[in-house]
């Protein structure tokens, strides 16, 4: 008898540790992974971040009636499920809820037909991903927020610890006219992080999207949201620079007599169906680029007071631009010119305001 009692006693335990067992192995993810809406409505690919989702439609699209479908973390649910039609007219929001039902994350959902703005002074910025770092935006025409800009935050995120917002390699500084500004700044990884080969993170922030490749963490940035019109006469903006003192390289070994420099340039270039982006090793000899318009080494000066800058956008040889045609064009600035390549020098400090794409009509 006590026997039974012992193997039924057994039995039940071993139930109850399964259970248990079961219970901690309950998913506690709970982000969107992709989103759809049929392809023939959209310029690009729609824009995921840490808590929204941006769809860039075509300006003929009904927003009043649209069904996107999103697929979520393995077990996670959706609430409203998917495929439920909404008005879009302004922005909706999505519950994504794990598996464990504990987690929980909320989601942004917009469609914009907005253009690309020709001015931005970077007064809209927002602490984003568990208010661990910042994010600029900008304000569309039905009042909802639009992320044209992204940077590489996402990713140093990933070895931060406790830093601060202000600590990451982009983030917020006073502008010129008593707003904001971006400030860009070249700092340090993590011993582990240097020991693979990725010792430094360059400030950065560029008119495209971030999605962190470990494997090759150089195709994470992915450059160039839609643009249609009048070819830009020219890119304008004012800046502010001090280089860090002492420029490593990939193996964070010092480079003699070598002085970091920042970067600043944009690029129009043409459209095609799948990876319809810059990657960050581009290097300008991609051949869809159409124009280039890029600061020179001889205006690359440090500085402590705003100091303005204009330069030209220059067609490529063999190159023509069609006012009636859909092209990408980005935006790229950074606080070490070589900051994709992991050199450049702790310290080096950007500060970016008023980036203005020029027309021959301001004049």
């Amino acid at each position: 008898m006590f026997r039974k009692i012992a193997l039924s006693l057994l039995f039940l335990s071993s139930i109850i540790t399964i259970s248990c067992i079961k219970e901690e192995e309950l998913d506690t993810n709970a982000d969107i992974l992709e989103a759809y809406i049929p392809s023939e409505y959209l310029k690009t690919e729609p824009i995921i971040t840490n808590t929204t989702v941006e769809f860039r439609v075509k300006s003929n699209i009904d927003l009043e009636h649209q069904s996107p479908v999103f697929i979520v973390s393995p077990n996670a649910t959706l609430d409203p499920p998917n495929g439920l039609t909404r008005d879009f007219r302004n922005s909706q929001k999505v519950t994504v809820i794990a598996q464990d039902k504990k987690w929980r994350k909320d989601y942004t959902i917009s469609f914009t037909s907005d253009e690309l703005s020709t001015l931005y002074t970077f007064n809209n910025a927002e602490l984003t991903d568990k208010d661990r770092y910042y994010r600029f935006f900008e304000i569309g025409s039905n009042g909802d927020k639009i992320m044209d800009w992204d940077s590489g935050n996402e990713g140093y995120a990933t070895i931060a610890g406790s830093t601060p917002p202000e600590g990451y390699p982009t983030t917020i500084a006073p502008g010129r006219r008593g707003g904001l500004a971006v400030k860009m700044q070249t700092v340090y990884t993590a011993d582990f992080a240097a020991k693979t080969g990725n010792p430094i993170a360059a400030g950065n922030l560029f008119i495209g999207t971030f999605k962190l490749n470990y494997l090759n963490t150089v195709k994470s940035t992915k450059f160039g949201l839609p643009y249609n019109g009048e070819m830009p006469k020219s890119l304008r903006g004012v800046y502010k620079y001090k280089a860090g003192e002492v420029v490593t390289d990939v193996n964070f070994k010092p480079v003699p007599n070598k002085k970091d420099d920042f970067d600043i340039y944009a690029i129009i270039f043409e459209t095609q169906k799948k990876n319809n982006y810059l990657s960050g090793d581009h290097n300008f000899k991609d051949p869809r680029n159409i124009a280039i318009a890029r600061i020179p080494k001889e205006l690359r000066q440090e500085t402590n007071t705003w100091t303005e800058f204009e330069v030209p956008f220059e067609l490529l040889p063999g190159k023509t631009y069609d006012p009636q045609r859909d092209y990408m064009l980005t935006i790229v600035m950074t606080s070490s010119i070589e900051g994709a390549f992991f050199t450049g020098a702790i310290g080096s400090t950007l500060l970016v305001d008023e980036i203005e794409l020029v027309f021959d009509k301001d004049e």
